[in-house]
């Protein structure tokens, strides 16, 4: 349900500024509805090419949920958009309900003059695991289970 924007973006009424990733942010959330299995995390890149920003987006989805930008207006974008999302009533699944997004994470990067992309990656919470082996002695390994279900330490 990732999605990237070109600003200004006459559909959303967007334009190249914090409220105009606003917008962006908060269409890529009414529009993944009901697909992404919610609450999600959104991962956010501001600037930067088209590849780079999705790289980027993604790899916001690895930051702590509670953390925050050390930008101060991305931090406050982080938080009215995820206060927004969730006044939304999509919920879960869809299904309605009070709790849309679990997190926000924006990060900012340079870009041409020509170009101004925001690029959205949606995480379902589900997707943030963490897994165990037990041997037989009993002692443990902690690790992240990777996407074939094995545990990495």
């Amino acid at each position: 349900m990732s999605r990237q924007f070109s600003l200004p973006d006459s559909e959303i009424g967007a334009g190249r500024d914090l409220e105009g990733v606003r917008k962006c942010l908060l269409h890529a959330v009414w529009r993944t509805q009901g697909f992404g299995c919610a609450p999600g995390v959104l991962g956010v890149c501001i600037g930067a090419d088209r590849a780079e920003g999705y790289l980027t987006a993604k790899r916001q989805l690895l930051r702590p949920l509670t953390d925050h930008s050390p930008v101060p207006e991305l931090a406050n974008l982080e938080r009215r958009v995820l206060d927004e999302a969730n006044s939304l009533g999509i919920g879960p699944m869809g299904m309605g309900g009070k709790i849309t997004l679990l997190g926000v994470k924006i990060a900012g990067r340079t870009r041409l003059p020509a170009s101004c992309f925001v690029t959205v990656a949606y995480l379902c919470w589900a997707c943030r695991r963490r897994g165990v082996t037990v041997a037989p002695d009993g002692s443990r390994v902690l690790g992240t289970l990777d996407p074939i279900g094995e545990v990495r330490p």
